[in-house]
């Protein structure tokens, strides 16, 4: 018998966005269906809203130790770490909500939370911004149906038991998460071990087309300096009335795109500063109040068009937020992930991978997480503003102040 989400169409934090639900396939565990028709969901309220904003602001900082280009989509792992909450109990359950900050909040009003803020913000198409997420599990793994029904049911998760010995399975794998980027990120499995019982992965994938474009013609070589040495790259370049930002040395710009809810942003720090110590000094207060400050202002804008790809384990940030048992095998509790009950099995990776793409036209970017479950084992007066120095950049949710996507350029000229 075959088993259908129900598609839900949503914009993520920006006009257009499409909560992209996929349907289950002919092999699918038989009598799993999503309620998400129920309307089973509770708009975020301010709590869950500030819980992702301290989630992201702490893996944003721990992140940032990490040399180069970086860039990450801290709602992508919050999404997959929460599917992955609801099969977790005892203190294994505790570290997880302690380290996605949302302690405070009982699982079953995040997920509540979380699928309605998804599904709150469906508003045009404009902008494109989809969200897929799924579960993957070994054939001869007995999983707890509850735990595969609520993931269902506020995650739109995608649920299909593959027969992991085979080859196949990490092409079947890698396919979905390459289709669910757009192409933009073509694997996240390598080799499945015999003892990987389970992968909870999620997707998202944003492009959106500046309101203002810069124009083509105007793009033009400068110099920008890295770290250790002073490339050549290309410089898009515009005039007029930009939203301006500036807090304690900081100064940069928030870009709209098409649809206004979504919005690039650009901080350099001030000179003699780094961008990593930009992001020590800076909290999720601050930049949120740096986008409620702005001011339209006259100036020439100079930006770097760059394409970069980031890739990381994100174990070491975790721990660094507090969630150690999980990761333990012997000690972690999933007991509610299986069906016998046992606490057998253990986080073995979360993976992490980015990708993005500025120029004169807009913004693409992707981004996909994966859990892996194992068994126990401008006229020439006005100021101008030249982001020719390493700096931080995100995508923002404009509304809540969540951003999507956000990195630190060091090299625009390495992809």
């Amino acid at each position: 018998m075959r088993f259908k989400l129900a598609f839900i169409l949503c914009l993520l934090f920006i006009t257009m966005i499409i909560f992209t639900g996929c349907s289950y396939s002919d092999d699918l565990m038989k009598g799993i269906n999503s309620n998400n028709e129920k309307g089973m969901s509770q708009p975020m309220d301010s709590k869950l809203n500030q819980a992702i904003l301290d989630f992201t602001w702490k893996m944003f900082k721990d992140s940032s130790n990490n040399e180069g280009n970086i860039m990450i989509s801290p709602p992508s792992v919050y999404f997959a770490l929460a599917m992955t909450a609801n099969g977790a109990d005892g203190e294994t359950k505790e570290e997880m909500l302690k380290a996605l900050s949302a302690e405070n909040i009982a699982l079953d009003d995040l997920n509540k939370g979380l699928y309605g803020w998804v599904n709150a913000i469906n508003r045009g198409e404009a902008v494109k911004l989809s969200i897929a997420n799924s579960i993957w599990y070994r054939d001869d793994f007995k999983a707890n149906e509850d735990f595969l029904h609520t993931n269902a049911d506020y995650y739109s998760a995608a649920i299909q038991k593959l027969d992991f010995s085979r080859t196949s399975a990490v092409d079947t794998i890698n396919k979905w998460v390459k289709d669910a980027t757009n192409d933009k990120i073509d694997k996240i499995v390598e080799k499945i071990e015999d003892d990987v019982v389970m992968y909870l992965i999620n997707a998202i994938y944003f492009k959106g087309d500046w309101k203002y474009q810069f124009s083509a013609n105007d793009t033009r070589e400068g110099d920008f300096n890295s770290p250790d040495k002073t490339v050549k790259t290309e410089y898009m370049s515009r005039r007029g009335d930009i939203d301006y930002l500036q807090l304690n040395g900081i100064t940069g710009v928030l870009l709209p795109y098409i649809d206004e809810q979504f919005a690039f942003i650009g901080l350099l720090p001030e000179k003699g500063t780094t961008p990593r110590e930009l992001v020590n000094n800076l909290s999720a207060l601050d930049l949120i109040n740096l986008m409620k400050n702005k001011k339209e202002k006259n100036i020439e804008l100079l930006l770097p068009k760059f394409e970069s790809k980031y890739e990381d384990s994100l174990i070491d940030e975790l721990y660094n937020l507090g969630m150690n048992t999980p990761f333990i095998s012997g000690s972690a509790d999933f007991s509610k992930m299986n069906e016998s009950g046992e606490k057998n099995l253990f986080i073995s990776e979360v993976k992490h991978k980015t990708y993005v793409k500025v120029d004169e036209k807009g913004t693409e970017a992707a981004a996909a997480t994966s859990v892996e479950v194992r068994l126990t084992g401008m006229p020439m007066e006005i100021p101008k503003l030249t982001f020719d120095r390493p700096f931080v950049y995100g995508i923002v949710d404009v509304t809540t102040g969540i951003p999507l996507f956000i990195g630190i350029m060091e090299d625009p000229t390495i992809k």
